[in-house]
């Protein structure tokens, strides 16, 4: 089996615990460096991937001609920098969300992939969990407007760290919404024209001056419409995601990504897994299959832009108290 040689660059917590066993355990991938400005963090994914070799600098990845895939798992005020970068060098690119902090930032990433004709997926994987795949075959098959409301709350998420500062981290809104505003516009098939947002800094904690909690709508030229409810002053011991979603008579509910229950003119049906399951193997695989057969990319170029644009439009919402009208054309 062909083997996509892949770079980890951001060794922290998150690439330990959720990447790095995702692509073990996926056959089509070799992790062959790590890299992070801590050597000891870059040093532990290498030797349990039985990596080649870690390193802080990234140059050396980017210059070494074995690496063809590069997974950007920083802080996020360095996603673009290295994903542009890594573009640039000719590898494929998987970055975590956020795919920049500004608009310019993205449009600059966009760019730098589209030049190279390298491909790149944003980890945006709440579209490619088994329910919401399911939820999406479901409502292709019906006629009319599409209503979903997306649930995450939990208790100040973003209290430790580099995510207490806005200049690394962008804030919740930019960092956290973009799963579930990425899955409305995937589950409604549409790129939104307008946003509109109310919210701001509810917990009123540390040092982070950015909104963490936010009710955004999204609104589509066919009627449907998406609200994503965003809340950081929820208690952590109730389930922190749920989705709503209705259509033609049909009411689906995902519960925290481990059931589903469906209800039609048929009756009821109910669907568990035996764990949750939000997506990211799922992505991970689909990248892979993405580079080995040139097949388009998920969650690609357009639809990071897409979400980017959604939740920057709702940060400036959430500022001017104003309706945010996007272009219809999420590719430029």
């Amino acid at each position: 089996m062909k083997q996509i040689r892949v770079a980890i660059v951001g060794c922290g917590g998150f690439a330990r615990e959720m990447h790095l066993p995702n692509l073990q355990a996926d056959g089509r991938y070799q992790i062959h460096a790590a890299v992070d400005s801590n050597l000891e963090a870059a040093q532990v994914i290498a030797q349990k991937a039985g990596a080649a070799y870690f390193t802080d600098d990234i140059e050396r990845v980017l210059a070494d001609k074995q690496v063809e895939a590069v997974f950007v798992v920083t802080p996020h005020h360095l996603h673009a920098d290295f994903s542009i970068r890594a573009a640039q060098a000719g590898k494929h690119v998987f970055c975590e969300k956020p795919m920049g902090l500004t608009e310019e930032e993205c449009l600059a990433v966009a760019a730098a992939v589209r030049e190279a004709g390298v491909k790149y997926t944003i980890g945006y994987n709440r579209a490619y969990a088994p329910f919401t795949r399911q939820a999406r075959q479901l409502i292709a098959g019906l006629s009319g407007p599409v209503m979903v409301v997306h649930r995450m709350a939990d208790w100040f998420p973003y209290n430790h760290g580099w995510l207490l500062d806005g200049s690394l981290s962008g804030g919740r809104v930019i960092g956290e919404s973009g799963h579930a505003l990425d899955m409305i516009c995937q589950l409604i098939g549409q790129n939104p024209v307008r946003v509109y947002a109310e919210g701001g800094n509810l917990v009123g904690q540390g040092s982070l001056d950015t909104p963490d909690s936010a009710m955004i709508t999204l609104g589509f030229a066919n009627g449907s419409s998406g609200v994503m409810y965003l809340s950081s002053i929820a208690n952590s011991g109730y389930p922190k995601e749920e989705v709503l979603v209705s259509c033609a008579n049909h009411t689906l509910v995902i519960y925290n990504f481990e059931r589903m229950q469906i209800v039609s003119p048929d009756g009821k049906q109910e669907f568990n897994l035996p764990k949750i399951s939000k997506g990211q193997p799922e992505l991970v695989s689909a990248f892979a299959r993405a580079i080995l057969e040139d097949l388009p990319s998920p969650n690609g170029i357009e639809s990071a832009l897409r979400t980017s644009r959604c939740t920057l439009a709702a940060l400036r919402s959430i500022s001017t108290h104003e309706v945010q009208y996007l272009m219809t054309d999420s590719s430029s």
